[in-house]
C-alpha cells in the first residue's frame, strides 16, 4: 500500500513547482510583448536596408571598387575553405526545444553544404550556445554572453567588426548565421541564412550601368564600406531581437505545458492519494470488527 505521507509529501512539492512555472510563464508573456515590439519596430528597417544591399549587389556601377568587389567575388566553398558560422542562442535554459533545434540545424547543414567541421569557426552568442560547442571541441573565435554584455546592439557592433575584419583579411572565406526565427507565439523554426560573400548574378546578366553617384568621390572607398559593415550589424541586431522574443515565446509556452502537467500529476497522486486513505480506513474498521468478534 502507497504510503500517505509520502504521496502528501509530493502532491506538496508538484504545487510548489506549479506555482514557481506559472509566474515563470507570466514573467516570459511581460518579455514577450517588449521584445515583440521591439523587433516589429526594427523590422522595417532592417527589411529596408535588405533592399540596398540587393541593388547594390545588381548594379555594376560600384564594381571597380576594391572593397566592393573583394566581398563580392566568387569564393570557393566546401571542404578546402574555411567557414565562419554566428550561432545566437540563449543563455538561459527551460525554454523547450529552442536551443536544441538550433544545435540540430547546425550539424544538418554542415552535411547538406558539404562543409569540413574542422575548418568550422564560430561567433557564438549566448551561453547556452557556447557550453554546448566547446564540449565538442569546436574552434570558438568570438564568445559572449547577454548578461555579460552592455546592450544587444553593443554586442551586434562587436561581432559584425569581428566578422569583417576576419573576412576581409581571408580568415573565413564564407559566413552563415543560425538562429531561430519568430514566426508567431506557438512557432519559432531554426534558420540559416548566408551573410557573406553576397549573392550576386552572373556578370552581364541584367544588370543595371547606373543608378548610384557617391559624393566626394574621395570618401568613396570609406562610405561602401560603411553601408556594408552597418548592413551587417543591422543582420545581426535583428537576428538577435528576433531570437529575443522567440526565446520569451518558447519559455512561455514551456512553462504553460510545464504548469498543465504539474495540474494532471497533482490530480493522479490526489486521486492514488484518497484510494490509500480509503484502504487504510477500510483495514481499520476491519480490525475494529475483528477485534469485537475476537472478544465475544
Amino acid at each position: 500500500m502507497p504510503n500517505l505521507k509520502s504521496i502528501k509529501r509530493k502532491i506538496s512539492s508538484i504545487k510548489n513547482t506549479r506555482q514557481i512555472t506559472k509566474a515563470m510563464k507570466m514573467v516570459a508573456g511581460s518579455k514577450l510583448k517588449r521584445n515583440q515590439s521591439a523587433m516589429n519596430e526594427f523590422r522595417t528597417y532592417a527589411s529596408t536596408y535588405d533592399s540596398v544591399i540587393k541593388n547594390i549587389s545588381d548594379n555594376t556601377v560600384l564594381y571597380s571598387h576594391p572593397f566592393y568587389g573583394k566581398i563580392l567575388k566568387k569564393r570557393e566553398g566546401g571542404n578546402g575553405s574555411n567557414t565562419g558560422i554566428i550561432i545566437i542562442s540563449t543563455d538561459r535554459g527551460l525554454c523547450g526545444s529552442f536551443n536544441m533545434n538550433l544545435f540540430k540545424l547546425f550539424f544538418e547543414e554542415l552535411k547538406v553544404r558539404e562543409i569540413n567541421s574542422s575548418q568550422v569557426k564560430l561567433y557564438i552568442l549566448g551561453k547556452k550556445g557556447s557550453d554546448f560547442f566547446k564540449k565538442h571541441n569546436y574552434e570558438v573565435v568570438f564568445n559572449k554572453s547577454f548578461s555579460e554584455s552592455e546592450s544587444a546592439i553593443n554586442l551586434s557592433v562587436l561581432l559584425s567588426d569581428s566578422i569583417s575584419n576576419d573576412f576581409k583579411e581571408n580568415k573565413i572565406e564564407n559566413i552563415y548565421i543560425m538562429s531561430n526565427q519568430y514566426i508567431s507565439t506557438l512557432h519559432q523554426k531554426a534558420y540559416a541564412e548566408k551573410v557573406l560573400p553576397f549573392e550576386t548574378q552572373a556578370a552581364g546578366k541584367n544588370k543595371k550601368s547606373g543608378g548610384y553617384l557617391i559624393e566626394p568621390v574621395d570618401y568613396e572607398e570609406e562610405i561602401i564600406d560603411k553601408i556594408f559593415k552597418d548592413y551587417i550589424q543591422t543582420k545581426i541586431y535583428f537576428k538577435i531581437l528576433e531570437s529575443f522574443a522567440g526565446e520569451q515565446a518558447s519559455r512561455m509556452n514551456a512553462m504553460d505545458n510545464a504548469t498543465r502537467n504539474a495540474g494532471k500529476l497533482i490530480n493522479k497522486l490526489t486521486v492514488s492519494y484518497n484510494k490509500a486513505r480509503q484502504a487504510a480506513v477500510t483495514l481499520e474498521i476491519l480490525d475494529i470488527i475483528n477485534g469485537v468478534n475476537a472478544i465475544k
